[in-house]
């Protein structure tokens, strides 16, 4: 700065007064409130950084509260704004669901702090202060106005015009309107909880509800109840059959991961479902009853087949999707010169004649280049060749099942002593609280004296044979059918007598992976023993 001096105001001290280059630069120490004049403010336009000239480039900063909230109307007025003015927006800032008392638009004004620190535009234009900050720790929001103007940039509040000016009335608009937006976020909080209050006081229902589920009921006395049901248990019973999660999505249009919000939600079969608040820090909970839709043994039932999907080696590895496959074949068999993977190769020529589908090399997944070394042989005689492998098989198809045990009937009474604990908590009848005391009693008891007879699982025939799943299945069935019994049964292609052709044990015995009693494991706890010869 080219000169400091101390000067004293009606209201605060001001701490340093600073020249340099065209800018006067006031800290104020009492109010908390920072302001910056440049020679020139009433043209309209904005200093830039030193050497680069004047410019009339700007960033727009629009933020709404919550996800049900537009800002249209914000957008409108500042682009009006901007336009009246022959002001550049060359940014925008877009906060969707953003809550200024909580300070979650704190990174996106450090970005712009470090925009107009880098030059890229002078100032900052918002509807009202309040869209920039609402904490109520006045020192965070002046540390954001402080950095701005260290930066050499301005804030350009349009509903509040005197907003961080730096005269006598300006200073009195940044104060007051600082002051305003952290007393408006303590005035939403406590009317938020008041609401909250009343909703304590009635047991009623408060957060979010997994699909099939809705609320009825007055605003303060709202009450959770299931829509539907019979999907419900639908949902539970597959998945605990064994049906995927994915299956499940296609059939009801809902997405895997509201699925498992729906099995998780205990609600469903202990009648009660725990509701919390935090206000200031201090967490309160209470119970809403509800109708339970489930038996505790089914709820347990589903709830363990997640765990058991819940492990790092089911985890999605990523990668990208790929197109389908032309034939259930194409990408199953190894190269014999290379070991990359041989796909079908059709097409129709130049003059639109079908080509004859022959298998060619595609190299490895790494590197998609055919070795050049395989000069392919035609593909359908080895589609027929392995169609006809797998359709004359009679070969039972084993499911993975228990056999003996009774590990999991502890963990249904363990579920049923959980919702009996839950309805406890939420009841207010003697005569239905002394039933439930009785019955946590017996269930306890039951569980003290149980012998654990150790679960035993084997495969048992399911009735159906591997020539029936082959021909019931479609591609990918049968694509999975190959891949399964590639390693097993040492599915690979051979040269014998000048024509290729499909060889079992090839591959297999050469690597010591194939013997008589290899198990085609086919996914989804089914298989197929591979049978001795």
């Amino acid at each position: 700065m080219s000169g400091i001096e101390d000067v004293q105001v009606g209201f605060g001290q001001i701490a340093q007064v600073g020249v340099r280059a065209g800018l006067r630069e006031e800290r104020v120490i009492d109010s908390r409130v920072v302001c910056t004049v440049w020679e020139g403010q009433h043209t309209g336009r904005w200093p830039a950084p030193e050497g680069s000239g004047t410019v009339n480039l700007s960033a727009a900063f629009v933020r709404v509260s919550t996800g049900s909230q537009d800002e249209t109307s914000q957008i409108k007025a500042i682009e009006s704004y901007a336009h009246e003015r022959e002001i550049t927006i060359v940014k925008w800032f877009k906060l969707h669901g953003y809550s200024a008392s909580h300070g979650t638009q704190e990174p996106a004004l450090r970005e712009a702090i470090a925009d107009i620190q880098r030059g890229d535009y002078a100032a900052l234009i918002v509807t009202e202060s309040s869209r920039l900050d609402r904490r109520e720790d006045l020192d965070a929001q002046a540390e954001i106005l402080l950095s701005i103007r260290s930066a050499g940039g301005d804030i350009i509040s349009i509903s509040e015009p005197q907003f961080g000016r730096t005269d006598f009335a300006g200073r009195i608009v940044t104060l007051v309107a600082q002051h305003a937006n952290a007393e408006k976020s303590r005035t939403i909080k406590s009317h938020t909880y008041r609401g909250i209050s009343m909703i304590i006081a009635n047991k009623a229902h408060h957060a979010s509800l997994p699909p099939f589920w809705a609320t009825k009921g007055e605003r303060y006395a709202k009450q959770a109840y299931c829509t539907d049901p019979e999907a419900v248990r639908d949902v539970y019973e597959r998945l605990a059959n064994g049906e995927s999660l994915s299956s499940l999505g296609r059939s009801y249009n809902l997405h895997s991961k509201s699925l498992r919000i729906l099995i998780r939600f205990a609600a469903n079969h202990t009648g009660v479902e725990e509701c919390q608040y935090t206000h200031e820090g201090v967490t309160e909970t209470w119970t809403h009853e509800v109708t339970p839709v489930v038996d505790s043994s089914l709820w347990w039932r589903a709830n363990r087949v997640l765990d058991a999907n819940n492990t790092k080696f089911r985890a999605n590895k990523g990668g990208r999707p790929i197109a389908t496959p032309s034939n259930w074949i194409s990408g199953m068999l190894d190269c014999p010169a290379c070991g990359g993977k041989l796909f079908v190769n059709a097409g129709k020529t130049r003059q639109g004649q079908p080509r004859v589908p022959k298998l060619r090399c595609g190299g490895t997944p790494k590197i998609r280049i055919s070795c050049g070394r395989f000069k392919g042989c035609l593909a359908q005689p080895v589609i027929d060749l392995i169609a006809g492998m797998f359709a004359s098989d009679t070969t039972d198809i084993l499911a993975f099942q228990r056999v003996a045990g009774n590990a999991h009937e502890l963990d249904a009474l363990n579920a049923e002593l959980r919702k009996i604990q839950a309805r406890l908590s939420a009841t207010e009848d003697d005569d239905e609280l002394d039933a439930l005391v009785a019955q946590r009693k017996a269930i306890k008891a039951r569980i003290e004296g149980y012998v654990i007879v150790p679960d035993r699982f084997d495969y048992a025939p399911t009735g159906q044979t591997v020539a029936q799943m082959w021909k019931d299945g479609d591609d990918t069935v049968k694509r999975g059918m190959v891949r399964a019994a590639k390693k097993p049964l040492g599915i690979a292609l051979a040269h014998r007598q000048g024509q290729w052709i499909i060889g079992l044990d090839v591959a297999a015995n050469s690597k010591g992976i194939a013997d008589a009693d290899a198990i085609v494991d086919l996914g989804n706890g089914f298989c197929f023993r591979r049978p001795a010869t």
